[in-house]
C-alpha cells in the first residue's frame, strides 16, 4: 500500500518540484497540493493523506497554525515541516505545533523520501499500539487550584462553553465551590434552583428533577449552581454528588466541575469521580509551593495519574520561569492561559464568557487549545467541524 502525501506550499513551482522528487519512489503517491494552510484543511477528508509536507510561511494560514489544527483533530496524520529557515526557533515552533520532522530547503530526493518513509513507519507503528479513545464516553473534568483567586472558575466556565462550541456535544457545568460560588454571576444566570433543590429530595432524584434544577445558558451549556448562601454548603455530601454525576453522564458528553481551593473530603471525592483534573497554577512562589505539596499528597492518595497542569495569567515579562517551575515540580505544564485583565474583567462584568465576547483574542485561542486537549480523540464527523473553526 502506497504512502499518500499531501503537499502544502504557496509557490506552485515548489509543489511541482517536490511532487517530481517524490515520483522517484513507487511506494509514495502524491494525492494533492494546496496553496496555504487553510486550503489544506479542506483536502483532508477527500484525499486522506498519511503524510503532509507543510511549508512554514504561507499567506491566509501559515504552516504552524495549520499544523496545530491538524495535529489535534487528525493525530494519525504525520506532518513534516519544510522551510528555507533553519534557525532553532523555527524548528522549535514547528515541533511544538505537532510536526514530526523538519526539512530545510533545498533538499534532495533522498532526504525527502527518507524523511517521508521514516516518519510514516514510526507513526504507523505508534498508532497501531495506541488504544483508540472513545469520544462517545462521557468525560468528567474537575478544575482545581490549591490557592484561591487563581481563576479556576473563569477557566471552568470558558472551558465548558468552548467544549460545546468545538464539538457540538452536550456539556454540563457544575458549581461545586459551595462556599464562594461565582458561576451564576459569570454566566448572568438567575439563581432559581440550585444543587440544594436536588439534595432536599435526593431519594426522589431522577432525570426530570435534575433537568428542573439545571439552568439553561444561551451558549448551549447547562449549569447546576451552588447554594445561594454558604451555610447551605454542608448539606451537599459526596454521596449526593455521586448520584447526580451518574445521571448527568447519561445525558451529557462532558461534565466540567468548578471546585473549592480547600482540599477537604468533598473536593477529594470530586477528584476521585473525575476522569481528568485540571490543576491550575500561577507562576509565582506561593502557588508553586502549594501545588508541590498538594501534588505530593494526591500522589500518595493515588489520584495523581490523571492531572493536567495549566498555568493561568501566564506572562513572559513577570513571574517565575516556566521551565524552572516544571523542573522543580517534576511536571509538564500542558496549557498556558495568558494574562489579560482587560478581556477577563470586562467579560465578568457583562456576565458573558470571554470566549464569546472576545473570540479572536489570544486568551480565547489558548482556551480553545485547552478544550481540544480535554476533548481527546475526535471521530471523523467532529474533525471536519473542528478544523473549519
Amino acid at each position: 500500500m502506497s504512502i499518500k502525501v499531501l503537499i502544502v506550499d504557496d509557490i506552485p513551482e515548489t509543489c511541482s518540484n517536490i511532487s517530481r522528487l517524490l515520483s522517484f519512489d513507487e511506494e509514495i503517491e502524491v494525492v494533492g497540493t494546496a496553496n496555504n494552510g487553510k486550503e489544506s484543511l479542506s483536502f483532508l477528508e477527500k484525499v486522506k493523506p498519511d503524510v503532509i509536507l507543510m511549508d512554514i510561511n504561507m499567506p491566509v494560514m501559515d504552516g504552524i497554525e495549520a499544523t496545530e489544527k491538524i495535529s489535534f483533530a487528525y493525530p494519525g496524520i504525520s506532518i513534516i515541516m519544510t522551510t528555507v529557515q533553519s534557525e532553532l526557533e523555527y524548528i522549535k515552533k514547528a515541533m511544538i505545533a505537532g510536526a514530526r520532522d523538519y526539512l530545510t530547503k533545498p533538499f534532495s530526493a533522498d532526504q525527502l523520501i527518507s524523511s517521508v518513509k521514516k516518519i510514516h513507519q514510526l507513526d504507523s507503528r505508534k498508532n497501531r499500539k495506541r488504544a483508540p479513545a472513545s469520544f462517545s464516553d462521557p468525560k468528567v473534568i474537575s478544575v482545581y487550584s490549591p490557592k484561591g483567586g487563581i481563576g479556576t472558575t473563569t477557566i471552568a466556565v470558558n472551558l465548558a462553553v468552548m467544549l460545546h462550541q468545538l464539538t457540538g456535544k452536550k456539556v454540563a457545568l457544575l458549581d461545586m465551590d459551595l462556599q464562594s460560588s461565582d458561576i451564576g454571576v459569570m454566566l448572568d444566570l438567575k439563581r432559581r434552583k440550585t444543587v440544594n433543590c436536588i439534595v432536599q429530595d435526593i431519594e426522589g432524584l431522577d432525570q426530570e428533577l435534575l433537568n428542573e434544577c439545571l439552568c439553561k445558558h444561551s451558549s448551549g451549556i447547562d449549569a447546576l449552581l451552588a447554594p445561594p448562601e454558604p451555610q447551605y454548603a454542608e448539606s451537599v455530601k459526596p454521596e449526593h454528588l455521586e448520584k447526580i454525576l451518574k445521571l448527568l453522564k447519561q445525558q451529557y458528553d462532558f461534565v466540567v466541575i468548578d471546585t473549592s481551593c480547600i482540599l477537604d473530603a468533598f473536593t477529594l471525592s470530586i477528584m476521585n469521580m473525575s476522569d481528568e483534573i485540571l490543576m491550575v497554577l500561577a507562576l509565582e512562589l506561593t502557588t508553586v509551593r502549594r501545588v508541590k505539596n498538594i501534588s505530593e499528597l494526591l500522589k500518595k492518595l493515588g489520584v495523581s495519574s490523571n492531572i493536567r497542569y495549566v498555568s493561568n495569567r501566564s506572562s513572559d515579562e513577570i513571574g517565575l520561569n516556566r521551565r524552572e517551575v516544571e523542573r522543580h515540580l517534576n511536571i509538564t505544564i500542558d496549557n498556558h492561559i495568558s494574562s489579560n485583565g482587560k478581556v477577563t474583567v470586562n467579560a465578568l462584568n457583562k456576565g458573558v464568557p470571554f470566549v464569546l465576547s472576545n473570540p479572536t483574542a489570544k486568551i480565547s485561542d489558548e482556551m480553545k487549545k485547552l478544550a481540544l486537549n480535554c476533548a481527546g480523540t475526535l471521530q471523523d464527523g467532529e474533525k471536519k467541524r473542528l478544523v473549519s473553526l
